[in-house]
């Protein structure tokens, strides 16, 4: 992430060195990424954009566009499940990009609000739920939040920081 500092990298997990590099124009803010297909699709915060890159090289393989801001993206096998930061969960056609349906995330409380980085995990999406230490675990076929995972006192105060005020992840 961040306009002018954004990236796609590929780490060593061991050492976390930055073995490979795809720097993004300095007027995009990179966000959520998913591995499908040998490929990497990564959005976009504000500028509606995707780029399809080929997993091994990084090379663009095409963008694709999007009506709202990019914030997190899955995959289920079939078509991408995408967030905007609103309660809404967009389903994507994996080939064309288009939008194949969507449902808007509740639970018992009512709509739920800036779901961030997502993952499928065993016919669920998880979303963390940004500027919270929350991850909803939401039944895609109806948006309802069939669990949470608190996370509280995972992040220290000793490690909020300017650079690290929230947890942002899974």
């Amino acid at each position: 992430g961040l306009r002018g500092r954004s990236s796609l990298r590929k780490v060593d997990l061991q050492t976390g060195s930055v073995e490979q590099v795809h720097h993004l124009s300095s007027s995009i803010f990179g966000e959520g990424i998913v591995v499908y297909d040998n490929k990497i699709l990564q959005l976009s915060w504000t500028s509606r954009l995707g780029f399809i890159y080929d997993k091994n090289t990084f090379e663009q393989l095409r963008s694709v566009t999007y009506p709202t801001e990019g914030w997190g993206i899955t995959y289920d096998g079939t078509r991408f499940i995408m967030s905007d930061g609103t309660a809404n969960l967009y389903f994507r056609d994996k080939v064309t990009f288009a939008e194949v349906g969507r449902v808007t995330v509740r639970d018992g409380n009512g709509t739920v609000t800036r779901l961030n980085e997502l993952e499928y995990i065993q016919g669920e999406v998880y979303a963390n739920v940004w500027q919270t230490d929350r991850i909803a675990r939401i039944n895609p076929a109806n948006g309802q939040v069939v669990g949470w995972i608190d996370l509280t006192g995972l992040l220290s105060p000793e490690d909020h920081s300017s650079s690290v005020d929230v947890l942002n992840g899974i």
